[in-house]
């Protein structure tokens, strides 16, 4: 027996160990999975396990979508799950239970539409080009706290963010100044269990620190393998709101969750290797060719990044010219109002800062070498890079959930590396949002109009 495979079985096999969460990212990256009987996942773990295919394309609230391909089209039947025996790791938060990520299988093949495959896809494509990838990624969230109970009000007060409960939300620290070390210690207890549990679930952090907003952390990962570093992100996002709820806080990857605070980002740092020199390595801390190239693809595919990176209505309230978050499909060296940023310092890595905190982290990563890749192929010059805020001087990212569905729609290079499948299936789910969206009449609309008219 191969070694990660006799691991996985010694941890189940161990005393204490009595469940098994066999887990899987759905189309938002959140964690759906089956509690299994540890002695039950070890008679059967080779096999797989039945799980309903279309728990993959439900929405974040467990909608069954229309067009998703993986539903009524298919009669609602079940797929199988493999568990991947190197995600196997024990659950900090519970002391008698493991975790391990599975892949979709149906019909004897990979469900296309499954996000951990097309990221296995993309990095074999990269990997095909005779390149090797290897990517860190910086995570902002908000920590909260209940400022109380006030009926079923979502008002959007300033400050404040609702839930379908009543419970009125407040950023856990008063200071908003980055990096200001009272806040930091406002929280301490927090992070020092996400840090104490981050490393029992073998998560490499390098840094956690308090960022501009109110409540706001931010978190960066050491750079690794393309799956391995989208599986830790999957994984730390379950962690940061376990540690938050052991805290009595709650945390939140909500892109924009307050009108008068910034909003959170996903950034994604991306460094090419071809037999172990780095091809984006040029001279004098600029980029080389292939750097530039990669690049180019990046932009040329920009406003798909935008809508796979965005994958909530609310995410696109962050994208605003003037800030850090970006408006326009730029890039830049150091420069953080660019979409694209080549950091100054360290490996010659390109940033991809467009996508927010809630996006799928397996899909922001296969969509951004899968860009990336295809200008180093067609060789996609960029324009000179942008000095102080781009805004205005280049094509504007796009600015509502329609409008960046139908650019990826509209995106044949990317939808053929990625697969029709996945791209159908998220386009479909982000419609049926878009449309529940509409079809409420909002706090806001009240509070504006109800007096008035």
């Amino acid at each position: 027996m191969a070694t990660t495979e006799a691991r996985l079985e010694s941890m189940v096999q161990d005393d204490d160990i009595n469940h098994v969460f066999v887990e899987f990212p759905d189309l938002n990256g959140l964690s759906r999975s089956k509690q299994l009987d540890a002695d039950y996942f070890l008679d059967s773990w080779e096999d797989g396990f039945t799980m309903n295919l279309a728990l993959l394309t439900q929405t974040p609230r467990s909608d069954v979508v229309e067009g998703s391909k993986y539903g009524d089209e298919i009669d609602y039947a079940d797929a199988l799950v493999h568990p991947d025996p190197r995600t196997c790791r024990r659950v900090p938060w519970r002391d008698d239970a493991v975790r391990v990520i599975c892949d979709f299988e149906f019909q004897d093949q990979p469900v296309p539409g499954a996000p951990r495959t097309v990221l296995k896809s993309v990095i074999e494509q990269v990997s095909a080009a005779g390149l090797e990838a290897a990517v860190g990624s910086e995570l902002e969230c908000f920590l909260l706290e209940s400022g109380g109970n006030e009926g079923n009000s979502n008002s959007g007060t300033e400050g404040r963010s609702g839930t379908r409960t009543g419970t009125q939300y407040v950023p856990a620290t008063s200071d908003k100044h980055e990096n200001l070390t009272r806040a930091t210690e406002e929280v301490s207890p927090f992070y020092d269990r996400v840090y104490d549990w981050a490393s029992a679930l073998g998560l490499d952090l390098t840094t956690v620190h308090h960022e501009f907003g109110a409540g706001q952390i931010e978190i960066l990962f050491k750079h690794g393998d393309p799956l391995g570093q989208a599986d830790r992100t999957f994984r730390f996002k379950e962690l940061v709101k376990h540690a938050a709820t052991a805290c009595d806080q709650h945390a939140t990857f909500m892109a924009k969750p307050f009108t008068d605070r910034a909003g959170s980002g996903y950034h994604l740092h991306v460094s090419l290797f071809d037999d172990g020199e780095n091809v984006l390595d040029g001279v004098g801390g600029d980029l080389s060719e292939q750097g530039r190239h990669f690049v180019g693809g990046l932009l040329e595919h920009a406003d798909a990044l935008a809508a796979l990176g965005t994958p909530n209505l609310n995410g696109f309230k962050r994208y605003q010219p003037g800030t850090f978050a970006p408006y326009s499909a730029s890039w830049g060296y150091g420069n953080r109002m660019t979409a694209i940023r080549v950091p100054g310092h360290g490996t010659t890595r390109v940033e991809n800062r467009i996508s927010s905190a809630d996006a799928n982290p397996y899909l922001v990563v296969a969509a951004t070498l899968a860009a990336g890749l295809h200008g180093l192929e067609a060789e996609l010059e960029p324009p000179e890079p942008s000095e102080g805020d781009p805004s205005g001087s280049r094509p504007t990212l796009p600015q509502s959930p329609r409008e960046a569905i139908a650019r990826l729609e509209a995106d044949e290079v990317l939808t053929a590396s990625l697969g029709e499948d996945i791209v159908s299936e998220y386009a479909a789910q982000k419609r049926h949002e878009i449309e529940r969206f509409y079809s409420q009449t909002t706090a806001w609309e009240r509070d504006e109009y109800i007096e008035v008219l």
